[in-house]
Formats: C-alpha cells, structure tokens, sequence
C-alpha cells in the first residue's frame, strides 16, 4: 500500500513541473530558428542576384545604375571604333588615290587598268624611262594637282637616288652557248638634285647583259586636306617612290 502512495506522489510532481514550465519550442531551439532565417535571406540573395534589371527594378524599385553606366561605356567605345574605322579608311583611301596619282606622273605611258605588267624591251626605251622620272621630278609643281612637295633636310632638298646593280664582270656568248661571268654585284649610284636641267647619260653605267635592275628613288610629301572636312587636323605624309626595273629575259619589268 505504501509503495503505490509513493508512485502517486511522483505522478503528481511530474504533472506540476509540466503544467508549470512556461517555456516554448521557439525559446528551447532558438539556433534552428536562426538558422532557419539566414537559409531564406540566402536564398532571397542569390534568387535576386540572378534576376534581370527589370526583374531588380520591380524587386526593389532600384534604377539600375550600373546598367546604364555599362551602356554608356558600350556606346563610348563604339563610337571611338566608328571614328577609327573612318580616320584609317581616309588613311588608306589617300594612300591609294597618291599611288596611282604618282603611276601616272612617273611612269611612261602609262596605261591604268591594264592587263600586261609595266615592261620596257629595248635599251631606247629604258633611257627613256629613266630620263622621264627624272624630268617629271624636276618639274613637279608644274604638273602636278596636289600639293606634293620634295623633301628638305637642312634647309637642303633631299636629291633624287638613281642605283644600278650589275654583275661585276662577265661576257655572255648566247651564239655558242658559252659565258664567263663574276657573280658578285656591283652597285653604282648617283644622286641628281631638281636642279639638273637635263638628264645625262653619264650618270648610268652603259646596258648590258650584266645588269640585274635598276632603281629610282625619291621622296616626297604631302597633307592629306580631307581630314580638315571632319573638323580634324590634317596629316602629313611622306612618300617614299622607289621605281624598280628588274631584268628578265630581255625585259625591265617594273615594280
């Protein structure tokens, strides 16, 4: 009897410390709940940093700033591309327009267009040619419709190169199929000023079978004026002519 009195007494003392314990699953498991709410401000992060501009902007009405600035850089670079575009297009375009400009100013009878290289056959004609190049540089502000000028060092204006290369010696007799020729090449030059009233035929070695090319060299400048249209400064050319005339099977071939 007196053991079940004793279990009843127990009973009832867990009953009152139950019924009197104020505490709730929130206040027991406070870390969970912590947890808990970090998880969904992760969540809310990573599920706006993934959403477009308009999705951010009707997310938390925020201007995208940072959309605009990199629209604008986009639209800063591309006009500095259009612009380069255009200045290297005028570049080329004048380079092109002076090449063919000085082909015709320089070169004899010369045909634009035309569908047989530039070649010269005879030893009249290669005078000729040389003689030509010179005469036009000599009188280029008289001939020419742009303002090319010759270029000056020093106060001095830089001459005209005129450069022949030739083997050293040889004797070549096509006849009976015989030659005796040195190969190492000699280069003979002269320099003629605008100030030659004439050219000289003493200033080229006489043609022969020994030659291998002959070369004209000059320099001239020039402004490129169209620059001027775009409201920018005009830039200054120098052009380097250099007239080759290489031989090959009878031919002076120029390039």
């Amino acid at each position: 009897m007196s053991i079940i009195l004793d279990m009843e007494e127990s009973d009832d003392l867990y009953d009152v410390r139950e019924t009197n314990d104020p505490s709730s699953w929130e206040d027991q498991h406070p870390q969970c709940l912590q947890d808990g709410a970090k998880v969904q401000r992760l969540r809310r992060k990573i599920k706006y940093y993934f959403m477009n501009p308009c999705e951010k902007y009707h997310a938390r009405g925020r201007k995208p700033w940072k959309l605009i600035l990199q629209i604008i850089k986009i639209a800063i670079i591309t006009i500095q591309l259009v612009l380069f575009g255009l200045s290297n297009q005028m570049v080329v375009t004048f380079k092109d327009e002076n090449l063919m400009t000085f082909k015709h100013l320089f070169l004899k009878d010369y045909v634009d267009g035309g569908i047989a290289p530039y070649a010269l056959y005879r030893q009249a004609d290669v005078y000729d040619h040389i003689e030509y190049v010179i005469q036009q540089y000599r009188l280029l502000h008289n001939i020419t419709l742009s303002n090319h000028e010759y270029e000056e060092k020093h106060s001095v204006y830089t001459p005209l190169l005129l450069c022949q290369e030739f083997y050293r010696n040889g004797t070549i007799y096509p006849s009976n199929e015989t030659f005796e020729i040195d190969a190492h090449v000699d280069t003979g030059k002269s320099y003629l000023s605008k100030k030659h009233s004439k050219w000289l035929s003493a200033h080229v070695p006489a043609l022969s079978s020994r030659l291998i090319s002959v070369k004209i060299t000059f320099v001239l400048k020039a402004i490129n004026l169209q620059t001027v249209r775009h409201r920018e400064l005009p830039d200054c050319y120098d052009f380097t002519l250099i007239n080759t005339l290489r031989s090959l099977n009878g031919q002076l071939w120029e390039n």
